[in-house]
This record gives structure tokens, sequence and C-alpha cells, in this order.
């Protein structure tokens, strides 16, 4: 039987806009073109595409263009945009990094997989991995790429005008059906702090105050050579600061006999480059043998978790009752490296999750080994403790001894050192602990206490750079470049008679610094309250979106953590009057805080959930409009 010609509306194309194309995007993208050339809708689809720059794929992070000694975070083994999934991707099984990095570069050496290497290499990677998707579209599958910023989406009877500034500043207004909001990083409306910061310097012709790092190259080029710069943070985006500043500026590293590195000065480099942060130590760096599949955990499983979920009475959990299941998991961990291919060893792993019985291994181990130190992960969450400084050269002399300490470790790996193993273990339990922590699986108070006291503490000394990095850090503070004097939780004034920002550290008694230029090297945190960005300011304010709130009906009391409010599963947004909008979706950084981990390359299963739950309901739509013509 022939099938009827449909009606104009009818033949009018879906379309679909995803907000930012970079991996989390690009991963949606990829399943939506799998899912319509598996299961074609009987219109066409048009996909309207926004980002803030040509390097669609490619997140700012990956900027292809960003100079070659700035690495990525993850070992590059562990790369791959084309993991296997059904429907069949449309242009096929793409190469994963390691295979396109050896086809496109043909590095001397074959690589392992363990390295770290820059990220314009990844950004290049994405970048062909979107082109490839895109020269191979399905039938009927047409693709626009708007590069400018999506500044508003207004509802308009079963469809969205969303507004849009293009990189020439013209507006424009496009008709779309579908939104998925996978905009990355944002940037939050300045505080009080910022505010004053930004009109000190307006008012001191050498001052300059920096609110953000990046783009690295452009913001740092700003800052003349010979000044004195206060950077606050000590973590990533810090790093790639100060490499600019000083690698970037014709210095350079070499290796030494004792196999340390020393930093030959150019003579463009700032005088000094001043670091500060609640600890102000810099991160722990990355063993060099971290595993690239997830370890098995023993104690902090899903079972485990599940259990304790069902004996309590709100269904919450308590992180008090948590956190022991993790001490558990360090402890197997620690002492399955320090007791080495022995007949403990095996008796500790034939305990499984018993941990009585595995405590009596280990005490049967340490009477026995009396020379072993018993495992205590306290002084690496806190390695300065109790101690106290005479002067900000002690502090910064500590600061160096931890630095190589802590390279010596990333060195020995997870097969030599016990602690290093140990630590670790994080990246598994976070994965798991996300799981329950997302909406609203822990008691609020928990809920803050993890995301505002352990995460931080954590990410330093579990999720820090690779080894080289943090032996540059070094080189640069032995060659008085980096000065750690007042790093420790200073208090930062404004200094009107000399025009310049003050550092005092009241840890240590008559510590300070002064600097005329002023960086604020952290990422931001997610806010959607307080995001300054003019998508989320307008839908904000009009009510289409909410914060995230993790309360306890008992007593009234509520946790925000920044996110913004979703539906489980489909994460569709919910507006301010509790709303559920199945048109919009969000993905990646806007709900981090509700859920973890979003700061990475790794696929996970929304891409599919999405584009799966998109189709359906276009297919819906085609299916209810055929019904209204036939009866009409």
């Amino acid at each position: 039987m022939p099938i009827e010609s449909p009606p104009n509306e009818m033949r009018r194309a879906h379309s679909i806009a995803i907000i930012g194309l970079g991996p989390k995007g690009f991963y949606c993208l990829e399943r939506l073109l799998a899912e319509f050339n598996a299961r074609p809708l009987r219109r066409p689809l048009h996909i309207h595409i926004f980002n803030r720059n040509a390097n669609f794929g490619a997140s700012p992070i990956y900027d292809p263009e960003q100079p070659e000694y700035i690495l990525v975070n993850i070992s590059v083994g562990s790369i791959d945009l084309w993991t296997a999934e059904n429907p069949p991707i449309v242009a096929g099984r793409g190469p994963d990094f390691l295979s396109w990095y050896q086809e496109k570069l043909r590095p001397r050496e074959p690589l392992t997989g363990e390295e770290y290497l820059s990220r314009a290499d990844v950004g290049r990677y994405l970048l062909e991995g979107f082109h490839c998707l895109r020269n191979h579209l399905p039938h009927n599958v047409t693709l626009s790429c708007h590069v400018g910023e999506a500044i508003d989406i207004r509802p308009e009877g079963l469809s969205y005008q969303l507004e849009f500034v293009a990189e020439s500043g013209h507006t424009e207004q496009i008709l779309v059906d579908k939104i998925l909001l996978a905009t990355g990083h944002s940037r939050l409306t300045p505080g009080i702090e910022e505010n004053h910061n930004q009109a000190f310097a307006r008012h001191h012709s050498k001052a300059a105050f920096i609110p953000f790092v990046y783009p690295v190259v452009e913001t740092m080029g700003q800052i003349p050579g010979g000044s004195r710069v206060a950077m606050r943070g000590v973590g990533l985006t810090f790093i790639d600061a100060a490499l600019e500043l000083t690698e970037g500026r014709e210095g350079y590293f070499e290796r030494v006999a004792d196999r340390a590195l020393l930093y030959h000065a150019s003579g463009k480099e700032p005088q000094s480059i001043i670091p500060y942060s609640r600890t102000g130590l810099p991160m722990a760096p990355k063993a060099y043998d971290l595993p690239q599949l997830a370890r098995p955990l023993t104690f902090f499983t899903r079972d485990a978790l599940f259990e304790l979920s069902s004996h309590a009475s709100d269904g919450k959990l308590d992180l008090e009752s948590l956190w022991p299941l993790f001490e558990l998991e360090m402890e197997f961990q620690y002492y399955r490296v320090t007791m080495a291919d022995s007949d403990e060893r095996k008796q500790l792993e034939a305990c499984g999750n018993d941990a009585e019985a595995m405590r009596r291994v280990i005490d049967s181990y340490l009477r026995a080994h009396t020379d072993t130190e018993r495992f205590d992960y306290r002084p690496v969450l806190d390695p300065v403790g109790k101690r106290r400084f005479a002067s900000g050269a002690q502090f910064a002399l500590f600061v160096e001894r931890y630095m190589e300490q802590e390279i010596a470790r990333a060195r020995q790996g997870h097969s030599g050192s016990g602690i290093k193993a140990a630590i670790d273990i994080w990246y598994e339990v976070r994965k798991t602990l996300g799981s329950v922590l997302q909406f609203g699986g822990l008691n609020p108070e928990s809920h803050k206490r993890l995301i505002e006291y352990y995460y931080p503490r954590l990410k330093r000394i579990a999720f820090g750079p690779p080894i080289i990095n943090i032996e540059k850090l070094l080189a640069l503070s032995k060659a008085g470049i980096l000065d750690f004097s007042v790093a420790r939780n200073p208090r930062v004034s404004t200094n009107e008679a000399n025009g310049c920002f003050e550092l005092w550290c009241d840890e240590i008694p008559g510590t300070s610094a002064q600097a005329e230029i002023l960086i604020d090297a952290r990422y931001p945190s997610v806010n959607i309250r307080r995001d300054a960005t003019p998508l989320y300011r307008n839908l904000y304010r009009r009510g289409m979106v909410r914060a995230y709130e993790n309360w306890r009906p008992a007593d009234s009391f509520a946790y925000y953590p920044g996110a913004i409010d979703m539906t489980e599963g489909t994460h569709f947004i919910i507006d301010g009057a509790g709303t559920v909008n199945d048109d919009i979706a969000v993905i990646g950084i806007p709900t981090e805080g509700n859920l973890v981990g979003n700061l990475t390359l790794d696929r996970d299963s929304y891409s599919s959930i999405w584009a799966a739950e998109v189709m359906k309901q276009l297919r819906g739509r085609e299916l209810a409009a055929r019904r209204t013509n036939r009866v009409s």
C-alpha cells in the first residue's frame, strides 16, 4: 500500500540544537546520528551546533593552537572517541588516540599508552573526529555549525526561539524543537572581593587583576617581564599559567645528572610568581603506572552502599557510615603492595571483604616485620599537620621537600609505593560513590562535607598532573622564580600607597609579599544562581531553570551544590515551579555537584539515553501529527 504524501507541516524538518560541542556534546551528536541512521524519522532532521569557537569537537581545554608543553591530565592510552556502541557509528569505528597519534605523527618509538602528551594533539584528534562525523551524515540529516554564543532560549508554541550572537556581532533567531545544553565551563558573576580587585587595578596603572587564566597564551601575554605576579590556586590551571610565563617565554628545562630538572631563564619571565591557596601545596603527581582500567573494589562496592542505604531511615546515606569502607579499601591496597609477593599477601587477598580477617593478617604481618610502617593516610591528606614554620623561607623549603617526596612516590608507582596505591583507589571509589551521591543519595550535611571538604583535598593528592609538571615546578622554585613563602592561606589586601597587592600569611609570623599583578588561577566552580553567561542568566531570571537542592523534609535543611536541577536519567531541566521540560536536557559541567566526574574525556551512558529519548519524542510527534491529519 503506497504511503500518502504528508502535508506541508509533516514535511518540515525536525530541528535539534546542541549548545556547546566539546567532547560531551560530540558523544551526544554521534549517538543522535547513529539513532537516526538505524531508525530514520519520516521527516528530515536538521541539527544546529553552537560553539564559542570554530574548534567543534574540542572544548577550549583542548585548543589545538595551545603550546605543546601544556599537557593532558590523563594517560593517552585511555583516550578513545569511538567506543563501540549500538546502534553502529555512522562513520564506522574510528581510531583511538594512540593509533591516530602513531599514524599521524609517527613518533620514533611506539607509544605505550602511559604517556601524557600535549592537549593540542588531543584537540587535533577531537577535531578530526568531528569532521569524520560531519562527512558521514545519514540521508535526510543536515547540519549547521554556528560560531558565537547562544544567549537566550524562549518558548514559541511547541518549539523554541534560540537567540544567538555570531562572531561578527550579528544577532540571529533560530527556531528549534529540542535542545541539549552541553555548555562546559562557565563564568560567575563577580563577588565583592573580585569587584574590589578590579576597581583597584583600574585606579593604579602598574596593577592588574586577571580573573581567569584562559586562553593562557593571550592572557599571560599581558604580563610584563620583571613584574611580581601572585596567583590564587596551585592546581592544574596554575601550572598552565606558570609554564606559559616561563617555558612560554623561551626559558627551558634541562635534565641533569641526578634525574632532576634545571631551569634556564630567558630573562623575559616575571621577577617572581607567588602562588597561594588554602594549603599552599602543589598537587601530588600521578603514579607513572596508573592503571588504565579500573581496579576492582573489595569493600566500597555498590552492593555495600545499597545495603547501608536500605537501613537509613530516610534512604539517604551518611558520610560517616561510608568513610570506613574507603579506609578499608586504602588499607587493603597499601598492604598488597607492602607485602609484595609474600605468603601474607596471598592470605590478605584470600580474606575477600571480611574486614576482621584482613586485620588479623595485617596485625600478624606487622608483628613479624617491625620495620614496616602501619598504614596512615592522614599525613598524605594534610602533610603540614601541626608543624609550625619560623619563616616564609622555611615553609618554601618544606614545599620543595614535599614536591621531591611526591615525585619519588610517583616514580615508584603503584607497584612500589603502598601509600600511592592506597590513595589512588579514590579513582574507583569516587565513581562508585557518585552513583549513590546523585539526586540526594547522601544526606545534605554529608553532601556538603564531601563536596566542600573531602573532594578538594582528595583532588590535590589523587588527580594531580604527570610527574614532569611537578618536576618543572620544583625546578622553578629552586631557580627562585616560584616563591612559596606566603603560599599557605594568606590574607590578600590592596596597598593604595604602593599601588600593589599584598599577601600576609598569619600562620607564619612576619611573612608577607607584594605583587603588581593578581591572577585567579582557578577554574570557576559551578553555581547556576551566580552564572554570568547571558544564556543561563536569562534562563534563571525567567524561571526556566533552577538550582538543584538536596534537602531533608524532616527539618527543611537543604544544601545547594551549584548544579542545575534536572530529572534523573534523562537530565531534562526543571523550572522554578518544579515542572519538567522534556524538550531541553543538560549534560556535563552544569550538572557538577549533583553528578560528579564531569571533567573527563570519558564517555558514559548518557549520550545514548539522550539520543534515544529525543528520537522517541520526535517519532511521537510525527505519529500525533498523522493522527490529527487523518481526523481532519
